[in-house]
């Protein structure tokens, strides 16, 4: 498993290089409230846009599941018994 791993983390490797290669040239200026920032490469446009939501679910995921060992915590600090006397309400 670990050769058809590394064969495809070769393939991704060089599509991603190929990608780069093919899309070297210089994009339009970037702009933000009408002032140009900065010229970058389309391919580090994609990869950063890649990189960035990468980072945002994975930053999503950490957040939930401390969340969940939070709410874990809490639900063994805090035992329910069934025989624990239970308010009656009368009408």
């Amino acid at each position: 498993m670990t050769k058809l791993k590394a064969l495809l983390f070769l393939l991704l490797g060089a599509l991603l290089v190929d990608f780069a290669l093919e899309n070297a040239l210089s994009s339009p200026t970037l702009k933000l409230f009408r002032f140009d920032l900065v010229k970058l490469p389309i391919f580090l446009l994609v990869y950063g846009s890649l990189g960035f939501g990468f980072l945002g679910g994975w930053l999503a995921h950490i957040l939930r599941v401390k969340k969940k060992k939070r709410a874990a915590a809490l639900a063994q600090e805090k035992p329910e018994s069934p025989e624990a006397p239970q308010e009656q309400h009368y009408q």
